[in-house]
């Protein structure tokens, strides 16, 4: 993509120099790119990600841009801008760029701008990988702890995500072919975190499975720890939304309780009555056909002299859309954040 953008910059006579990028743990640019215009010079400081923003994701990028402004003008590279999506980043304070050659550059003295495409174009990248352990290794590479610039190596990740180490070197090589992760050398790998977890909210189609609606009187967290407490073997369950991101990231009342349980579930264990559908149930107990919703290694949280296991954090933020209102999206942004901070 940022290719694309040099060439299309270098077509409408604009001198273009890309400079060396400094070297960091994946918070820097991803390119410097040194622009002259009328004599006029700039340098712009690049990210690439795999789709632009939604204009509800601009305020979690303010971070982004702060650190892209130290190295140059923050400059945005995607597929694709819409004309709502580039006025959106402009006022935002970025610049932006697509590979058909739309683009908004602005910085003192110094304003390019050009649309060439005003409709989506078809669709051409591939999917996510699916199959045999695909999701695990894709939600363990979100949560990865990165060692410098030595990346994760596929035995290391094979091992976490309960796959074979075959196994995890195709998805590593799915990935990469997706712009998704960036070869460390010797075998190793640097996930783009951030574009990752946006590609995996945006395909997965959900845990399959069963799903069976209760109702209960008390509050879902205090289910939620009645239940952890009445059932040792912990690995056998997982609390996901709206209980397990509050008590992550404190927003929003717990209003629903959904539980994840990988073995036939004895709902007296939650003290509530069936209920008719999910618009009448405050309790969701889910028998995934995606095992990955389980965490490979363990998350909990303390509530009430209970220790609760819960879901997959990428998970419980899909859940949360999935769930639907403004205080959950809000409250998604903020387990995005820590999960990407953490």
């Amino acid at each position: 993509m940022l290719i694309d953008v040099v060439r299309s910059l270098r077509d409408a006579g604009v001198a273009v120099k890309q400079l060396k990028a400094p070297r960091s743990r994946g918070a820097g640019p991803d390119a410097l790119l040194a622009i002259e215009v009328n004599h006029v010079r700039a340098r712009f400081a690049a990210t690439a990600r795999s789709r632009a923003p939604y204009p509800g994701e601009l305020h979690s990028m303010d971070s982004k841009r702060t650190m892209l402004q130290a190295h140059g003008v923050p400059l945005l590279v995607v597929p694709f801008v819409s004309e709502p999506a580039g006025a959106a980043l402009t006022q935002a304070g970025w610049s932006w760029g697509d590979e058909h050659g739309d683009l908004d550059l602005r910085a003192p003295g110094l304003v390019l701008r050009q649309r060439k495409v005003s409709s989506p174009p078809a669709v051409r990248r591939k999917t996510l990988p699916y199959g045999s352990g695909s999701n695990a290794i894709i939600r363990a590479l979100i949560g990865a702890h990165q060692d410098g610039d030595a990346g994760i190596g596929a035995t290391a990740l094979a091992t976490r995500a309960g796959v074979s180490q075959p196994r995890a070197s195709q998805v590593f090589r799915q990935l990469h072919g997706l712009g998704l992760v960036d070869s460390a050398g010797h075998g190793h790998w640097q996930p783009r975190r951030e574009e990752l977890l946006d590609r995996f909210l945006a395909e997965y189609p959900g845990p399959g499975g069963s799903e069976h609606y209760f109702y209960s009187l008390d509050a879902p967290a205090e289910l939620a720890a009645r239940l952890a407490r009445k059932r040792p073997r912990r690995h056998d369950f997982a609390v996901s939304a709206d209980v397990g991101p509050d008590l992550i990231r404190p927003w929003r009342r717990p209003s629903t309780l959904i539980l994840y349980t990988g073995t036939a579930f004895d709902d007296a264990h939650l003290d509530s009555v069936d209920a008719a559908g999910i618009n009448d149930a405050n309790v969701i107990v889910r028998m995934p056909a995606d095992q990955s919703v389980f965490p490979a290694q363990e998350v909990t949280a303390d509530f009430k002299g209970a220790r609760i296991p819960l879901a997959d954090p990428v998970q419980m933020i899909w859940d949360l859309h999935d769930l639907g209102g403004a205080d959950r999206a809000e409250a998604a942004r903020r387990l995005r954040q820590w999960l990407l901070d953490r």
